[in-house]
């Protein structure tokens, strides 16, 4: 990759999707979740070519899953999918990784759970500690502000990985 090329890493959820444009992990350009009103692929697909009329990334990277994971709806998958499709038609490298993927990125650092993976995230980019979400128990929905470290355990993922 050239210098000042910009990575779109994006992570669909329940409530819209977490994003990270950077040169590198080092070099952020933006962040956060990115709420859907609609959470249709439709909408999603919409936000995504908003994202790369803006931004006119070289590669993207998507949450991955695997056929046999039971946690990821078919709706988010088929988001996936979709923003699969229109990168590759765009002629942008994509980068898939799934949850296991990430918490085999993350156990070198001595954490697997996803709040231990954004604890560990938080000390490496301070300006994340206000959004770190307290530990869930089974009972509560996620924080909307973990789609945010679940991004960026992905972006890093990539870097870690390739």
């Amino acid at each position: 990759m050239q210098a000042n090329e910009l990575i779109l890493a994006l992570y669909p959820n329940a409530t819209g999707m977490g994003y990270v444009i950077c040169e590198n992990p080092k070099e952020l350009i933006g962040y956060g979740v990115a709420r859907i009103k609609l959470i249709t692929k439709d909408a999603h697909l919409k936000r995504l070519e908003e994202f790369f009329k803006e931004y006119r990334p070289s590669l993207v990277i998507l949450r991955g899953y695997r056929d046999t994971d039971k946690r990821i709806s078919k709706r988010i998958t088929s988001i996936i999918d979709a923003f699969e499709k229109k990168a590759k038609i765009q002629g942008l490298p994509v980068f898939k990784y799934a949850r296991e993927d990430i918490k085999t990125t993350f156990l070198q650092f001595g954490s697997n759970t996803k709040y231990g993976i954004s604890k560990t995230i938080s000390t490496w980019y301070p300006e994340l500690k206000t959004r770190m979400p307290d530990s869930r128990i089974n009972t509560k929905g996620e924080h909307y502000q973990m789609g945010v470290f679940d991004v960026f355990a992905l972006m890093l993922t990539h870097f870690y990985v390739e």
